[in-house]
Order: C-alpha cells, then sequence, then structure tokens
C-alpha cells in the first residue's frame, strides 16, 4: 500500500532534485487506458499517430479520445503541480563513478 515515491532527477545546471510525488490510483487506471490505446491503436499496428491524435477527436473512433483524454491531461498537469520538492543536491554533493584514472565513467553502456 505504498502511498508516495520518492524521485532524485539530474539536472544540468542545479545537480540533483529530489521529489515526493503522491499516489493516486484513478489516473493510474486511466494512464494504463490510454497507454493500452496507444499500443493497440498505433504501435502494434506499424502506424505513426497524427498530430493531436486523442486530443482533437470526439467519436468512437480509431483516434477518438475527446473529452476523456483532455481531462486526463488536466489531471495529469494537477498532479505535477502538486509534486513535493524535498530538497536539493549541489552538482558537488552528487557522488559520481570514475575511472582508475579519475575520469568520469560514461553512465551509458553503448
Amino acid at each position: 500500500s505504498c502511498r508516495s515515491v520518492i524521485m532524485v532527477r539530474q539536472t544540468a545546471t542545479i545537480g540533483a532534485v529530489i521529489l515526493r510525488l503522491h499516489r493516486d490510483d484513478e489516473w493510474i487506471e486511466e494512464m494504463l487506458y490510454w497507454l493500452r490505446r496507444f499500443m493497440t491503436n498505433f504501435v502494434h499496428e506499424g502506424t505513426p499517430p497524427p498530430a493531436n491524435f486523442f486530443w482533437d477527436n470526439d467519436d468512437d473512433s480509431i483516434h477518438g479520445g475527446g473529452e476523456r483524454y483532455r481531462r486526463f491531461v488536466t489531471r495529469t498537469k494537477e498532479i505535477g503541480e502538486a509534486v513535493e520538492l524535498v530538497d536539493y543536491v549541489s552538482h558537488s554533493g552528487v557522488q559520481r563513478v570514475m575511472s582508475e584514472g579519475k575520469r568520469p565513467v560514461s553512465l551509458f553502456l553503448d
């Protein structure tokens, strides 16, 4: 019964930002609905989505979403605005992986 999550993200200018996101089960269900629709309608079909594919269409067609999708986007924005800032960690306070020669190591394997 996890009710929130702590997320740490690094920025190009500040260092690390520590955030708390509160869980919203209704939003999670709606996000999964839209993700499934996107996968079914576009990814599995190998069809690129048109511009504003769910936003502009109020009908029940393959691209339809209309008001339900707009409510989902509005709620997503509200959740983003309610994220709690926990703390900042400056660049100098972020531990980095270094090679034996004291050079930064790429975080990517390719």
